[in-house]
């Protein structure tokens, strides 16, 4: 995950899957109460989420996670989606990014207040470097962000995400307030790094 001081195998640095633990730790947040189930592609009798008989067109390439502050039901809406696009691009692939677009509409509670987006890229699936990788815009090369936090907001409910992305979706409740997480990266991070 990284280096957080320098040692005999290299200088302080961070790897790709750090960006994948901030991803977590912002999707989970400081919630005592969240629960999540599994959107897309759902789940076969025998509990694989790979099947073509219930829509997943993707071959298990495409997965939606919900999240809700309160236990899942027919009344209630996620309060965040966690949208993987598990095909494999590698940043050594010759032509365009491939990209899917998923409707969310059904997972909204109004469908004419904005979301957040926060996106989790790197230039290929296999980026060995992680001041190649972002999470929400930013890099950690040495555990520390760098550059500017990026929360896209939309009205629309198609969400794109190219091949080998991550995307965290937050909703915005019925008052027209964003559900953010109480933590920022930039305070897990340090509240990680005193812990050290």
């Amino acid at each position: 995950m990284w280096y957080p001081i320098s040692n005999t195998n290299g200088p302080v640095q961070v790897f790709p899957s750090y960006a994948a633990y901030l991803f977590v730790a912002d999707t989970l947040g400081s919630s005592k109460t969240l629960r999540i189930a599994n959107l897309y592609p759902g789940r076969q009798s025998n509990g694989s989420t790979i099947t073509t008989a219930l829509g997943d067109e993707s071959a298990g390439q495409l997965v939606v996670y919900g999240f809700w502050d309160t236990s899942p039901s027919a009344r209630s809406y996620p309060v965040k989606l966690a949208l993987l696009n598990l095909e494999i691009f590698n940043h050594t692939q010759m032509g365009q990014r491939p990209a899917v677009q998923v409707n969310i509409s059904e997972f909204r509670m109004d469908p004419r207040s904005p979301i957040t987006i926060r996106r989790m890229q790197a230039p290929g699936a296999d980026t060995t470097l992680g001041n190649l990788t972002t999470w929400a815009g930013q890099t950690f090369v040495s555990g520390m962000p760098a550059g500017s936090l990026v929360r896209e907001q939309q009205n629309g409910s198609v969400v794109t995400i190219a091949a080998s992305e991550a995307v965290l979706v937050t909703m915005t409740t019925q008052t027209g307030r964003v559900i953010l997480d109480a933590l920022d990266s930039d305070v897990l991070l340090s509240d990680a790094l005193s812990s050290i």
